[in-house]
Parts: structure tokens; C-alpha cells; sequence
């Protein structure tokens, strides 16, 4: 084993015991008996978690989708956060501007529970404007964690890697609205791997009609094409019958007690 590795590795432990003990968060391993056991049943689970505030809560839902919604995304973001919300359930999303800014402003407008996943360290909040709302996250009693050490700064290959997070810590997915290559599928794909729930709102005609890139991977889910659904997502043909389409707020409901049926 490299020497100058081990060094580096005791350095960055050192580093994260003070950190943790200076502003008061937790770091937990695998092991551990606080380790959330609804991510623990999944295959690629971090070992680390980094945890400020209070610990995650069940039942919960990620919410989340595209930085640049539609007028009809915005609208459907908050009415569903709304709901779940009211219902006591706990909103989980990545900070990210758009959808999931809207799923954590309505938790704390609520004041309930929500757990922000990041892809950085502690140390910082990224994006900057969302750094007020990670304050009021905690303030309302929520929860920011991460997998990365304090002072791990964002790298465009940890967003991705967070969004398996999102999905973990969840009962289910609630895509709002995402292009072909959005990141958010991601965070849907492995609902689908691990057995979840994805729902993802159908599009409206007006938003067909003016044919907006942010809502392309909605037509692809909620159509009838399951080949094209599972090629999206790199998703098997079984896994995507694990997709739910929501056609107005009376499936709300109905998705509320898909989402309980896992974990009762």
C-alpha cells in the first residue's frame, strides 16, 4: 500500500473528526446502527455518510427534475411537494436549482422534514444561490448529507453520483420534468433498480405544442413504447412496470399508497 496514500487518507480523517465535532455533524458508516436502512438495502450504497442536521425520515419521497422547468413544471412541483408535505411525508432532493429548489422551499414553507443530498462536502454549498435555502433546510429541523469528505468540493462526476442517493434514502422518484439527457434520469433509473416506485407527471398539450426539450423524457415514460422507456432509463422491460403516470392531482393519492405498500 502506498505510503504517501495512507498518509494523505489519516490527514483527511483528522481533518473530518474536527470539522465534525467543530459544527456539530455526524459521520456514519455502514455499520453503523443510525445508518439509514431504507439506502442500506441498496446494492451501491456509500459507506460513508456525512450527515448535518437531523437524521433522515421515513415515509419519503425524492422529488425532483430539471434545473429549467416549464410554467406547467413549476406549478406541478409545488402542488406535489404540497401534497406529500401535508401528508407528513419527508421530501428528499439534491439543492439543485429549479425542481428540486421548489421541493425544498415547499418542506420548509411546510415545515417539514427535508433532506438535501449533496455532492460536495459539508464545507460548502453548491449551487451559491441555494445557500440561504441549506440554512433554512436546517433550521426547520431537515437534514443535508452527503457521502464526500468536509472539504470535497463539486465535481461534475459526483452530481451523478449523489442522484443514486436521492433514489436510496426513498421510497420513490417523483420526476417533474427532464430533456433525454437530463441528470434526473439518473436518479430514476435507480428507483427502478432498486425496486421503486418512479412517477412521472404527463406532459401538458401546451407544452407539446411548443415542444419543450424539458419535458421529452416525460412523453418517453408516459407512453406506450416500454422498449424506448427501457432504453432510457438502461432499464430492464420488468423494472419499468414499476412506472407510474400522473395524469392530474386525483392520482396523488393513489401514488401516496404505491409508495407505502414497499414499507408497510
Amino acid at each position: 500500500i502506498d505510503s504517501d496514500a495512507i498518509k494523505i487518507a489519516e490527514e483527511q480523517a483528522h481533518v473530518d473528526f474536527y470539522e465534525s465535532k467543530n459544527i456539530g455533524y455526524k459521520i456514519l458508516s455502514i455499520v453503523d446502527e443510525e445508518y439509514p436502512k431504507i439506502l442500506k438495502q441498496t446494492s451501491d450504497k456509500p459507506f460513508f455518510l456525512h450527515i448535518r442536521g437531523q437524521m433522515p425520515k421515513l415515509p419519503s419521497v425524492a422529488i425532483i427534475g430539471t434545473r429549467e422547468p416549464t410554467q406547467h413544471g413549476i406549478i406541478i412541483a409545488e402542488r406535489i411537494s404540497n401534497y406529500f408535505c401535508e401528508n407528513g411525508w419527508s421530501v428528499v432532493s439534491g439543492l439543485a436549482l429549479g425542481c428540486d429548489t421548489i421541493a425544498h422551499k415547499t418542506a420548509v414553507k411546510n415545515k417539514t422534514h427535508t433532506t438535501a443530498v449533496l455532492a460536495h462536502g459539508l464545507g460548502t454549498i453548491s449551487p451559491k444561490p441555494n445557500e440561504k435555502l441549506s440554512e433554512e433546510i436546517l433550521s426547520t429541523g431537515g437534514t443535508l448529507l452527503t457521502e464526500y469528505d468536509f472539504n470535497t468540493k463539486p465535481l461534475p462526476h459526483q452530481f451523478a453520483a449523489r442522484d443514486r442517493i436521492q433514489a436510496g434514502l426513498s421510497q420513490g422518484v417523483i420526476m417533474i420534468q427532464s430533456g433525454i439527457k437530463g441528470g434526473s434520469l439518473i436518479a430514476s433509473s435507480a428507483a427502478l433498480k432498486y425496486g421503486r416506485i418512479l412517477a412521472v407527471p404527463n406532459s401538458t398539450d401546451l407544452d407539446k405544442k411548443n415542444k419543450e426539450h424539458k419535458i421529452e423524457a416525460n412523453l418517453v415514460l408516459a407512453g406506450s413504447d416500454n422498449d424506448a422507456k427501457a432504453d432510457l432509463l438502461k432499464s430492464g422491460p420488468l423494472e419499468c412496470q414499476n412506472i407510474f403516470v400522473i395524469n392530474s392531482k386525483d392520482d396523488y393519492e393513489l401514488l401516496k399508497n404505491k409508495l407505502m405498500e414497499q414499507y408497510e
